[in-house]
């Protein structure tokens, strides 16, 4: 994770699906009782809650901190970076678009946080030795598989995006070890494509997940699971496009790609100028 911006928070929220019932005890007063985590000892947090020092420790380690030490650390920097925000909003007088803007910059901040360079490199690695590339996702999800898709295309690389539950496992039963398969999910349980991905798994397709929660029915036996925040941690979460953090996924991906080989870049520039051309012709046409 990043030092610059911890955001504990929305890796809480990521594990919530593979916590205990005591552990998601914890997670909620945790989020919901910042400074008295920031202000106190893990014996008064324990005695607060009505579970054992052990089970907090417990817990700081099962959504990724060394112990509560490490995990104080982490929720402090988090906490005092929320802070911050809080001061800016105070400063003005927040009208409905600042309100948006700001959320939209702490999920984008967040999502930043939970994404390591080694998580795209391997999905780069990966689609640069596919034979065949699908991409699955239903509603917002899809508009992100689109992305991708169009992205792909043009440095070079062709894909499938599929929204159908039959398409999907046609898909998934006609793939091998050689196909890849990025799922798309906000909850990570999606029925048709936790169907599509099981099928493709049994053909030892290599999957890729990118959902809002960990240890969900997608990421397992995923080659790779990037994991980002849900838009539940932010203040106006149903005003929010549910794919925004997953088209940031994509950008991310994109930009390895080309950093990695400079034939990507040339292909890329070499396709703009095209689509310009075309546009150029376009407005040439009607003018």
């Amino acid at each position: 994770m990043s030092s610059q911006v911890p955001a504990v928070i929305a890796k809480i929220v990521s594990q919530t699906q593979k916590l205990t019932y005591g552990e998601n005890q914890i997670a909620n007063f945790v989020i919901h009782n910042p400074e008295f985590i920031t202000s106190n000892t893990i014996t008064a947090i324990a005695n607060e809650i009505g579970v054992s020092e052990t089970s907090i420790n417990r817990f700081c380690k099962k959504v990724g901190f060394k112990g509560f030490i490490d995990f104080k650390i982490a929720f402090a920097q988090d906490a005092f970076y929320r802070e911050m925000q809080s001061k800016k909003k105070e400063r003005r007088e927040i009208n409905p678009i600042d309100a948006l803007a700001l959320d939209y910059n702490e999920l984008i901040l967040n999502t930043s946080a939970l994404i390591t360079e080694e998580q795209l490199h391997r999905v780069v690695d990966i689609l640069k030795k596919a034979r065949r590339i699908y991409l699955f996702g239903l509603f917002d999800s899809f508009l992100a598989a689109i992305a991708l898709k169009n992205r792909l295309a043009i440095i070079g690389i062709m894909s499938e995006a599929i929204s159908d539950s039959r398409a999907m496992k046609i898909a998934a039963s006609q793939s091998n070890s050689e196909d890849v398969v990025i799922a798309f999910s906000r909850s990570g349980s999606t029925k048709e494509i936790v169907d599509g991905l099981t099928l493709a798994q049994v053909n030892q397709v290599k999957t890729i997940a990118i959902t809002c929660y960990d240890s969900s029915p997608i990421t397992e036996n995923a080659a790779v699971d990037i994991i980002v925040p849900d838009k539940i941690s932010v203040n106006n979460s149903a005003l929010m496009s549910n794919h925004i953090t997953f088209l940031f996924v994509v950008d991310l991906i994109m930009s390895v790609f080309i950093s990695s080989d400079k034939s990507y870049l040339k292909k890329k520039l070499d396709s703009e100028a095209v689509l310009a051309r075309d546009q150029s012709s376009i407005t040439n046409y009607f003018m």
